[in-house]
C-alpha cells in the first residue's frame, strides 16, 4: 500500500478531518464520556476530561506517520466540533489488509451519519492508499454497527466466537469485508441499475405473481430477524406461502418491477378508516433510486382515497434505514406500543423509554 497519511475528506454532509488540541472538550461530552456509547468497544468510558486530553495528545503526535489514520467526523451542519471518529486500527502491509473502528454520539445514531462516513473511508482506502481489502468487526449484541458494514457494501464472512474482549467482556466477533476486486464488480453493478423510477414499473400482484415475489419476501423476513438478533438463511417457500395469505386476506400488494425484475414491493393492510403499511422492502443494491418513495407514495395515495392523510407504519426499533426515511417524508409520530414476549433465540441490547416506562427490545 502507499501511505499519505490522514487526508480531509468531504461528503455531502460530512468533514472527515485530523483531530486538533481544541477538540479534548467535544471529544469527551459528545461520545467518550458516555458508557452507552462505549459498552461495545474496545476502550472504557472516559472519567475525566484529563484521559480525553493525553488519549487526543497520542492521536496528535501520531499524524506524524504516514501510515496513521485517524479522522474526526463533523457534521456540517453542526459546526466544527466533531461528533464521533473513525480509524484504521489495524492495517497489515503484507497482504494489503485496512480494518476500520469507529464511534459516534448517540445523538447522532440512526441517521446514516456512520455509514456516510465508513463508505468515504473505504474509498479513500481503495483509491488513495491501495487497499486490497478492508474489514471491520462488531459484537453481535451490537446489530447496529454491523447494518452500518453490510450497507456499506461489505460480505459477513463469519462470527468468531469467544474471540474478542469489549467493555462487555470475553465475546464474539462478527467478521464483515470487501475486496477490491467485489467493490469493482459492485460499482459496475450499480452502473447498470435504474437512476430513477422512469426505469420501473408499479405492479399489482396476483396469486400467480407469488412465486416470482417470494424471494423478496423471504429477503425482508431474513433482515428483520437480524435486527432481532436472530441470524437466519431466506426461506423462499415460505415467503410465497406470506404473500398468498396477504393476497387471500384482500391485502394490496404492489411490486417495483425493473427489466423483468421485481426490486421491491409494499403490502398495504386497510382496516377502514386505516392503511396499515405491513411490509415495506427493496433489494440492498438498488436502494436510493427512489424505489421505496415510488412504492410508499401507492399507500399514501390509497389512505388519500380513503379520506385519510397518513398511513401507519411498523417499524422495529433497530431499523435505522426505515425510520429515517419515514422521517424524510414527515413521519415522526410514535403512536402506539407493541409489547410481546421475547422470541426464543432472540437478542435484546437496548432499551426504550417512554415518559416512566422501560421496554426492553
Amino acid at each position: 500500500m502507499t501511505h499519505c497519511g490522514t487526508q480531509r475528506i468531504e461528503t455531502e454532509r460530512l468533514l472527515l478531518r485530523r483531530f486538533s488540541v481544541n477538540d479534548a472538550d467535544a471529544i469527551y461530552n459528545n461520545w467518550a464520556s458516555d458508557p452507552e456509547v462505549t459498552e461495545f468497544l474496545t476502550w472504557p468510558a472516559h472519567r475525566s476530561i484529563d484521559v480525553t486530553r493525553t488519549v487526543l495528545e497520542k492521536w496528535l503526535s501520531s499524524y506524524a506517520q504516514e501510515n496513521y489514520y485517524q479522522w474526526a467526523i463533523v457534521l456540517k451542519e453542526h459546526g466544527n466540533d466533531p461528533i464521533g471518529s473513525i480509524a484504521a486500527v489495524s492495517m497489515n502491509d503484507d497482504i494489503d489488509t485496512v480494518h476500520i473502528g469507529y464511534c459516534i454520539g448517540k445523538n447522532w445514531w440512526h441517521q446514516g451519519i456512520m455509514s456516510e462516513a465508513l463508505k468515504a473511508v473505504m474509498d479513500f482506502f481503495f483509491d488513495e492508499v491501495g487497499a486490497n481489502r478492508i474489514e471491520c468487526r462488531h459484537d453481535p449484541r451490537n446489530p447496529h454497527s454491523g447494518m452500518v458494514m453490510k450497507k456499506c457494501g461489505m460480505k459477513y464472512e463469519g462470527t468468531l466466537r469467544s474471540s474478542d474482549r469489549n467493555n462487555r467482556g470475553i465475546c464474539d466477533a462478527c467478521w464483515y469485508a470487501l475486496l477490491r476486486s467485489e467493490r469493482q464488480v459492485r460499482k459496475e453493478e450499480m452502473s447498470s441499475r435504474p437512476t430513477h423510477t422512469g426505469s420501473l414499473k408499479l405492479i399489482r400482484i396476483e396469486t400467480a405473481d407469488a412465486g416470482k415475489l417470494a424471494p423478496l419476501a423471504a429477503e425482508f423476513r431474513t433482515q428483520l430477524k437480524s435486527l432481532r438478533g436472530i441470524r437466519s438463511q431466506p426461506d423462499t417457500d415460505a415467503g410465497k406461502e406470506e404473500i398468498l395469505e396477504f393476497l387471500e386476506a384482500g391485502f394490496p400488494v404492489y411490486a417495483a418491477e425493473y427489466r423483468g425484475v421485481f426490486v421491491g414491493y409494499i403490502v398495504c393492510r386497510i382496516d377502514e378508516p386505516c392503511l396499515w403499511v405491513e411490509h415495506i422492502y427493496v433489494r440492498e443494491d438498488y436502494r436510493r433510486k427512489g424505489i421505496a418513495s415510488m412504492l410508499f407514495s401507492k399507500a399514501e395515495e390509497i389512505a388519500a382515497s380513503m379520506g385519510e392523510d397518513t398511513v401507519y407504519n411498523f417499524v422495529h426499533p433497530n431499523n435505522e434505514t426505515m425510520i429515517q426515511f419515514l422521517r424524510s417524508k414527515g413521519y415522526t409520530v410514535l403512536n402506539m406500543i407493541e409489547i410481546r414476549k421475547p422470541y426464543e433465540g432472540e437478542k435484546l441490547t437496548a432499551a426504550i423509554h417512554v415518559e416512566n416506562e422501560t421496554f426492553d427490545y
